[in-house]
């Protein structure tokens, strides 16, 4: 077997080693800091609650599901449009999807409560995980790998693919400063969404093994 044919079962093996790796991170975290008070690193994080809120709410703002479903309506535009983005939008799409259902469910698993000192909006779901912060991953930073990794122009490369990649850090950085969430939070979203992404790489390896292609 020449090593082109074993790369898609090296990527499926590869994909749910990474995926169980960053579930087992993500549930330990879950079950270290759910039913405890905060400390370390989430003392430290209340440091940041506060800072320049509106800019933070337009941060927080663009992963509420107005958005998401806005930028889902332009991803499917443009995958009619261009059809060599096609497989990146159903595999972004799918895994937004699936991962945001997923992260609703495990909130209602840890149940673990949201600060008390939140600012401007008070959010009354539970705190770990923040599905803020695994937006970012799945939606920002994961269109800016796409872009960054196309055949689109260097221009346009070099300027989008930063700005989106910024953007999901100040997505992340909107949840300390308006309280919404611990430090433990984001990371805990971030390995959810690793996780997934993970998860789908192992069954876009699979499926490509048998002459389907569903990875970008």
């Amino acid at each position: 077997m020449t090593a082109a044919e074993r790369t898609p079962l090296a990527r499926t093996v590869r994909g749910v080693a990474l995926a169980v790796l960053f579930g087992t991170l993500y549930a330990l975290l879950g079950l270290a800091v759910s039913h405890r008070p905060p400390a370390g690193i989430d003392l430290a994080g209340r440091a940041l609650a506060g800072e320049a809120p509106r800019l933070a709410l337009t941060f927080t703002e663009s992963c509420w599901w107005e958005v998401l479903v806005a930028l889902a309506v332009a991803i499917i535009l443009v995958a009619i449009r261009y059809p060599a983005w096609r497989a990146r939008a159903i595999y972004a799409l799918i895994t937004t999807l699936f991962t945001w259902q997923l992260s609703d469910v495990l909130k209602n698993v840890f149940k673990r409560p949201r600060p008390g000192y939140w600012t401007l909006i008070h959010e009354p779901t539970y705190s770990y995980s923040s599905g803020h912060a695994m937006f970012a991953l799945v939606v920002y930073w994961l269109w800016a790998w796409f872009v960054w990794k196309s055949d689109l122009p260097e221009r346009v490369r070099y300027v989008v693919a930063p700005l989106a990649f910024l953007w999901g850090c100040g997505v992340v950085w909107s949840r300390l400063a308006l309280g919404a969430h611990y430090v433990s939070d984001l990371i805990g979203g971030i390995l959810l969404g690793a996780a997934t992404l993970s998860l789908f790489s192992a069954a876009s390896g699979f499926a490509r093994e048998r002459g389907i292609r569903l990875r970008p």
